[in-house]
């Protein structure tokens, strides 16, 4: 089961991302991660570019806290 902070609701309406794309995410992601205060970070690559979905894994649910497309710097070394 996925749930929703408001933030993330928000998030998903203002960055045009969809809850199909999020649950790709989560089931089959690019790459995973660890963010700010441990939460867990998964990245997805679309046509449209990368999504970056941060998520508290509860059990057998999962709470979406935010939703970013992530910006990818060209110029980096």
């Amino acid at each position: 089961m996925i749930y929703y902070t408001g933030h993330a609701k928000g998030r998903i309406i203002l960055r045009g991302i969809t809850h199909e794309m999020i649950k790709n995410a989560l089931m089959k992601p690019d790459k995973i991660g660890i963010g700010y205060q441990s939460r867990s970070l998964v990245f997805k690559k679309f046509s449209r570019g990368t999504i970056k979905v941060v998520f508290v894994k509860k059990k057998m649910s999962y709470i979406i806290v935010s939703v970013i497309w992530e910006l990818i710097n060209k110029n980096k070394n």
